[in-house]
C-alpha cells in the first residue's frame, strides 16, 4: 500500500499544481470571455437592426457576418481556391498564406469558412492571452503583466481579434517564440518565430528581441547552441524570402505580392512618410477614419515611449517601432491601429500608465466601451 501510494504521489503532485495553474490564471478566461462576450453582442445587435455599410450580401446573411468582413473575405478566398493575381486590380496575394491554410484545414470539420474563421480566432486569442502573460511576466514583472493581458483582452482595436483576421494566431505566435527563446528552446522559438511571419509581415519583428536574447547568453553557451539561437533570431525573415519563391512556383511571378499590394494602396519607398502626409488631405476627403490611424500611430509612439519607465527592454521597444511605423513608408496610414495589437510593449507601456488603482479602472471602463463603439463601425471602417 505505501509502495502504491509512493508510486502516485508524483501523478497528484502534477494534478495538484495543473488545477492549481490554471486557478490562478482564470482572471484570464474571465476576461477574454467578457470581451469577445461584448464584441460578440454588438455583432448580434448590428445584424440586427443595422447598419449594414459596406458589407456584402453573403455578409448580412450570417448572424456574425460583420466578423467575417472586409479583408476576412479575402482569406477566405484564397482558402477556398488558392491564390490568383489579377492585373491592375485588388487581388489575394497581398495576403500572407499561413490563416488560410489554418481556415482550410479547420473547414474540413465541416464548418463554413466564416464561422471558421470567428471560432479559430476567437479561441486562438485565449492562447495568446495565455502565452501573452507568461512572456511579460518574465519581461516587465507580474504586476505590469497582468495589467497588460487584461488590457489585451479589451483594448479598442481588439475587435479584429474576433474577425476572421490572423491578429490572434500572430499575437500567440510571437508570444511564444519569445517565451521559448527565454527557456532556451530554440527549435521551440524558431518554429514560431516562423509561423507568425508567414501569417502576417509584422511578426517577422519578434526577429528582433530573438537577437537581443541569443546575444544576452551567448557565452554561456556551445557553439551548437549559438548557432540555434542565431537560427532562430533569422528564421522569420528566411520565412518572408519564401513567400516570392511560392508565388513564383504557383503564379510564376515572384512580384505578386509587391504588384498587388500596390493596388492596395500601398508601395514601399524611402520617402514613402512623406507621401503619406501629402496624401493625408485626398485620405480624409475619401474617410474621415483615416483620423483613427493617425491618432493611433501617436499613441503608440508615445506608449513607445512610455515603455521605458516599465524597464521593457530596448529590442522590443524598436520592434514595436518598426510595425507601427514602417507601414507609413508604404504611403498610407490606413490599419495602423490595427497593427498595433501586436506590439507587446504598447500594452507594457499601457500598463505603466495604469500603475495606480485610479488610473488602471479608467482604462479599462474607456478600453470597453471604446471596443463596444469600434466594434459597431465596422460596416462603414475598413479595421
Amino acid at each position: 500500500m505505501i509502495e502504491r501510494a509512493e508510486r502516485a504521489s508524483p501523478a497528484l503532485t502534477s494534478l495538484a499544481a495543473s488545477v492549481e495553474w490554471v486557478r490562478e490564471r482564470a482572471w484570464i478566461v474571465v476576461w477574454w470571455s467578457a470581451g469577445r462576450a461584448l464584441v460578440l453582442a454588438v455583432a448580434l445587435v448590428v445584424d440586427a437592426v443595422g447598419p449594414r455599410g459596406y458589407l456584402a450580401h453573403d455578409e448580412r446573411s450570417h448572424v456574425f457576418g460583420l466578423l467575417a468582413s472586409w479583408d476576412g473575405r479575402w482569406y477566405r478566398l484564397v482558402a477556398e481556391h488558392g491564390y490568383l493575381l489579377v492585373p491592375e486590380r485588388q487581388s489575394d496575394p497581398a495576403f500572407f498564406p499561413l490563416y488560410p491554410m489554418l481556415l482550410r484545414a479547420a473547414h474540413g470539420l465541416g464548418l463554413s469558412y466564416a464561422s471558421t474563421g470567428l471560432l479559430l480566432s476567437n479561441v486562438v486569442l485565449l492562447v495568446a492571452l495565455f502565452a501573452f502573460y507568461a512572456l511579460g511576466t518574465e519581461v516587465v514583472g507580474a504586476m505590469v503583466a497582468r495589467r497588460a493581458t487584461v488590457y489585451v483582452a479589451i483594448f479598442p482595436a481588439g475587435y479584429v481579434f474576433s474577425m476572421s483576421y490572423p491578429e490572434s494566431f500572430v499575437l500567440a505566435a510571437m508570444s511564444l517564440a519569445a517565451l521559448a527563446a527565454l527557456r532556451g528552446r530554440w527549435g521551440l522559438a524558431a518554429a514560431c518565430a516562423s509561423a507568425g511571419a508567414l501569417a502576417r509581415p509584422e511578426g517577422a519583428f519578434v526577429a528582433l528581441p530573438l537577437l537581443a536574447i541569443a546575444l544576452d547568453g551567448q557565452r554561456h553557451r556551445s557553439p551548437h547552441e549559438r548557432g540555434l539561437a542565431f537560427g532562430a533570431a533569422l528564421a522569420p525573415f528566411a520565412v518572408l524570402a519564401s513567400f516570392p519563391l511560392y508565388l513564383g512556383f504557383v503564379l510564376h511571378d515572384p512580384f505578386a505580392w509587391s504588384k498587388a499590394e500596390s493596388r492596395w494602396g500601398r508601395h514601399f519607398s524611402p520617402i514613402g512618410f512623406v507621401d503619406a502626409f501629402d496624401r493625408l488631405p485626398a485620405a480624409f476627403d475619401h474617410s474621415a477614419w483615416v483620423l483613427r490611424d493617425l491618432g493611433a500611430l501617436a499613441g503608440y509612439l508615445l506608449l513607445l515611449w512610455l515603455a521605458r519607465r516599465s524597464s521593457v527592454p530596448l529590442a522590443w521597444r524598436l520592434a514595436g517601432l518598426a510595425v507601427v511605423a514602417l507601414p507609413v513608408f508604404s504611403g498610407s496610414f490606413d490599419s495602423i491601429a490595427r497593427f498595433g495589437l501586436l506590439v507587446p510593449a504598447v500594452f507594457w507601456g499601457l500598463a505603466w500608465v495604469g500603475r495606480h488603482r485610479h488610473a488602471d479602472r479608467a482604462i479599462r471602463i474607456a478600453s470597453i466601451g471604446l471596443l463596444a463603439a469600434a466594434t459597431a463601425t465596422i460596416p462603414y471602417a475598413f479595421p
